[in-house]
């Protein structure tokens, strides 16, 4: 059976008090998203999220930046110059784009989303696993999902 130690030095990691570091990586800052009305788009996760918003442009790209609850995951929406539309989320599989967010109460998660304008794909129950699938009012999938054992570090 591995330790945590040997797992960390077989895939070239360090412990660093109760944190996994791996000294030749990076840490994510943000992905970035090409959305038709990132100021929307933004208010809404904000508003129904619990995003923050730590920067805004005030220019014709309105690039924001919003942070989630944790105050470690940053996301940058903006609408790019270089395309005459952005990609029309909607009609996109979840499968191909979404957003992961931890639940307590995945039933009670999808219940106020619902309220806020979200949209259902799918819920799926299995041992140790329960997952909601839904998209919001700008068609970005965002799932809700709680696990027996996280897919974090921490």
């Amino acid at each position: 059976m591995f330790t945590l130690a040997t797992l960390a030095a077989l895939f070239g990691c360090c412990n660093k008090g109760s944190e996994l570091v791996n000294p030749e990586g990076y840490v994510m800052e943000h992905p970035a998203i090409d959305v038709a009305d990132p100021i929307a788009v933004a208010d809404w996760w904000c508003k129904n999220l619990g995003f923050t918003i730590t920067k805004q442009k005030d220019d014709d790209t309105h690039t924001t930046f919003i942070v989630d609850a944790s105050g470690r995951i940053a996301i940058e929406l903006y609408r790019a110059r270089t395309q005459p539309v952005a990609p029309d989320y909607a009609s996109m599989d979840p499968l191909t784009l979404h957003f992961g967010f931890t639940s307590k109460d995945v039933d009670a998660d999808i219940e106020k989303m619902l309220a806020a304008g979200a949209t259902l794909v799918v819920h799926e129950k299995a041992p140790g696993f329960d997952g909601a699938m839904m998209k919001d009012p700008f068609g970005i999938s965002i799932q809700f999902v709680k696990r027996e054992k996280s897919v974090l570090l921490k």
